[in-house]
């Protein structure tokens, strides 16, 4: 009898790592997809979008090959779809566009705000732009669109207000119904308030009204798919009731998860998968073969988001002299400190810094410039003179972060131990024109020594137009401040307490 050969596990593993790292073998190991992120200048929307392009590093640049947009959520970005997609691109021939949120508009034209056509960009600017710069396929059967959440609900809108697009559709968690979410997430902005006036608009947005007028079969496939712990669960359920009762077919999917990633990712190969089929028949089978009348691509690729800076007004605000009268001043409401005031040591890690948290009056979107001074009074017990380290973020309604300013150093004067001292800083904040989404949104911070003069450099940051956290800025346009003083500069000294701390806005 044949003796079975033994194998030593950790010589099998080292030489299977090293045949791995062979660049000839990885390849053929891991097949390769080709990605491109683009950032562009849109005449639908008038301000600059993102996306990304991706697909099997193989195919051919003279091939006429499928073509899937893919929509994210509200709270999501071009990044989203790609990381989902990326282990399975590979595998199928197809070509794969993952967009921007589009500045929270629910992929959609704005009745309210004329500059604002996000669903042109979607159906024209960028198809014809991915049809003249990819071996892509002009056929309907040969052009699918998914999206999850508000990206459902824009991708069976879309498949239905123009049936001569996309042949195949693909709903995860569609958030289906936009009378919903009347008055919020970003619609009062882009369609109105909730009120008897604008609710017409929104329930001819709504999907699950659309799907009530259906006449006929469905022009497209469509694929529904949720999850049992989804919070949208009942809207895709109020949509499959509106089909049904039009007897209009689909297929659905009911998988165990949550309105989250988490689901949306271990359901991409599926869709994928599905998508690659209804193209193969549709091809096999002469079905959908018409071409939509593409205009020429006019997206202006960019090689980066533009600077912006502070300007010459901001910046004459930023230095003013520290002379005003405070009690003119309104003051926030400023959270974090303790009644007892709070200590900064270099040896208790319980008080390694001090975190203040205010609102602040820059919010909606209306264009301006405004101005607070932070006052702090600080108990010193050495005579020595020294700084304090003052970082400020500004963050959105939703907590996500706007603008990061780098951190400054607050001067401790010397003086007579156990003494009280003043220290100061001024924020200023604009929204550049023509308004924040589309000029984008900057800060800048200056500290002020004991005589009220400006000491240090002046700090600016900003939040470009296009970037993730100014699309996501229309979902909860108010300010948040955040201010934390630590003893992090060589220089830093240890206080006893911080006592007081005001935040007041300037006229």
């Amino acid at each position: 009898m044949r003796r079975k050969p033994s194998y030593c596990p950790v010589l099998v593993a080292a030489c299977l790592g090293l045949w791995l790292m062979s660049p000839g073998v990885a390849a053929a190991a891991t097949p390769a997809v080709a990605w491109k992120h683009y950032i562009v200048n849109s005449p639908s929307t008038g301000k600059i979008e993102r996306f990304w392009v991706g697909h099997a590093a193989t195919l051919k640049p003279d091939g006429k090959y499928p073509v899937i947009y893919f929509l994210p959520g509200l709270l999501d970005d071009d990044e989203n779809w790609k990381v989902a997609l990326d282990p399975h691109l590979a595998k199928f021939e197809v070509i794969a566009v993952c967009t921007s949120v589009g500045g929270a508009t629910w992929f959609m034209n704005s009745p309210a705000r004329p500059w604002m056509r996000w669903g042109d960009f979607l159906t024209e600017d960028l198809r014809a732009f991915v049809e003249s710069h990819y071996p892509a396929s002009r056929e309907k059967g040969q052009r699918g669109i998914v999206g999850i959440s508000a990206g459902g609900h824009a991708a069976f809108y879309h498949a239905v207000r123009r049936p001569e697009l996309y042949g195949s559709v693909d709903v995860l968690s569609g958030a289906m119904d936009l009378r919903g979410y009347a008055g919020a997430v970003g619609l009062d902005y882009w369609i109105g308030p909730r009120d008897p006036a604008t609710l017409p608009l929104y329930a001819e947005r709504s999907c699950v009204v659309l799907a009530g007028r259906l006449d006929g079969p469905l022009p497209f496939a469509l694929y529904l798919d949720a999850a049992d712990k989804d919070g949208a669960l009942p809207q895709m359920e109020a949509l499959r009731r509106a089909l049904d009762a039009k007897g209009l077919k689909y297929k659905a999917f009911l998988g165990a998860g949550g309105h989250n990633w988490t689901y949306w990712n271990s359901r991409a190969a599926d869709h994928l998968a599905w998508l690659a089929e209804q193209f193969a028949a549709n091809r096999r089978d002469s079905r959908y073969t018409q071409q939509a009348a593409v205009k020429p691509a006019e997206l202006e690729v960019l090689k980066g988001y533009p600077e912006i800076s502070l300007s010459d007004d901001a910046t004459r605000r930023l230095l003013a002299p520290w002379d005003s009268p405070t009690a003119d001043l309104k003051s926030a409401a400023m959270t974090g400190l303790p009644p007892a005031g709070a200590p900064l040591s270099r040896t208790d890690q319980k008080y390694k810094e001090v975190k203040l948290s205010a609102g602040l009056a820059p919010r909606g979107h209306k264009l301006g410039l405004w101005s607070c001074r932070l006052t702090l009074m600080a108990a010193s017990p050495l005579p020595a003179e020294g700084t304090i380290a003052l970082a400020v973020i500004l963050r959105s309604g939703r907590g996500g972060t706007l603008v990061a300013l780098p951190s400054a150093a607050l001067p401790v004067p010397a003086g007579e131990p156990q003494r009280r001292v003043p220290l100061r800083a001024r924020l200023v904040v604009e929204f550049k024109p023509p308004d924040p989404l589309r000029g984008g949104i900057v800060a800048g911070l200056q500290v002020f020594d004991a005589a009220g003069k400006p000491t240090g450099k002046m700090l600016a940051a900003q939040a470009n137009p296009g970037t993730v956290m100014v699309e996501r800025w229309p979902i909860a346009p108010e300010m948040q401040s955040d201010w934390t003083l630590s003893l992090k500069a060589d220089t830093a000294l240890p206080l006893a307490a911080i006592h007081e701390a005001r935040l007041a806005a300037e006229p």
